[in-house]
């Protein structure tokens, strides 16, 4: 075939996600330091502060996964038909993911359906992580990449971070709006969040020196988005040093 205009953008894009990786990472683990120490102020500090950074990364992988989506210029002939979806959408996903959580940290707004986001979002990318490691290219041949299980790993990471933002916002959600010297019990009460401070401050009455006591099952519902999120950045730190040799001297 004759020349084709083609970028590979590839690497630049895991470096992306490996940036916005990190970042969720470290910010989500201060967050949860925050809230064992009963200090809001610096949790919502800390989500405003990784606003800015992750605002660039979202907008950069916006941008570029829209340009790969619309400028695709292969057919599945060229053996690179199928790549502007496979990696496409997943990156047009994590840039608009990443813009919704900078916007609603930066402005201080519930993260409740950002985390619903993140949560389709991550389902959705399990699923193009499942095909494009078992979908079988050629006779014998499983996965779209050259490096199938790495991606499956890479996808698999995120898409498991995904759905644990969703339980991972909702606990932040409910501790900023209830106030107090003991972690409020979570119910489905609509009730003030002065009424449920209040009894807080009862029932934190008998503990030593009113230790802030966190519930174990908020340990077992926040904590597994920090593991998986840097899970997730440990795979894409692993899978841009196995890509980048190749694609530094020739495209996919």
């Amino acid at each position: 075939m004759g020349f084709t205009p083609f970028v590979d953008d590839l690497g630049f894009v895991v470096a992306l996600i490996l940036a916005g990786g990190a970042i969720l990472a470290y910010t989500s683990i201060r967050s949860f330091m925050s809230l064992l120490r009963n200090d809001p102020v610096q949790l919502r500090s800390t989500l405003k502060a990784s606003a800015v950074p992750s605002g660039i990364i979202g907008f950069i992988s916006l941008a570029l996964g829209l340009f790969v989506e619309f400028t695709w210029p292969f057919l599945l002939s060229d053996g690179l038909g199928s790549y502007d979806i496979f990696f496409g959408d997943i990156i047009t996903l994590f840039g608009m993911v990443m813009l919704v959580y900078a916007i609603v940290a930066f402005y201080g707004l519930k993260l409740e359906y950002a985390g619903l986001f993140g949560f389709v979002s991550g389902v959705i990318t399990a699923w193009y992580g499942y095909w494009g490691y078992t979908t079988l290219v050629s006779p014998g041949v499983l996965g779209l990449t050259k490096d199938p299980l790495e991606t499956f790993l890479l996808y698999g990471a995120f898409a498991a971070a995904g759905v644990f933002s969703l339980p991972a916002s909702l606990i932040v959600d409910w501790y900023l709006d209830h106030p107090g010297p003991a972690f409020a019990k979570i119910t489905l009460s609509l009730r003030p969040a002065t009424e449920v401070g209040e009894e807080s401050q009862k029932s934190a009455e008998g503990t030593v020196k009113f230790r802030y006591h966190v519930p174990y099952y908020v340990y077992l519902l926040a904590a597994w988005f920090p593991i998986f999120m840097t899970l997730a950045a440990i795979a894409a730190w692993f899978y841009i040093g196995d890509i980048l040799p190749s694609h530094l001297t020739s495209p996919p």
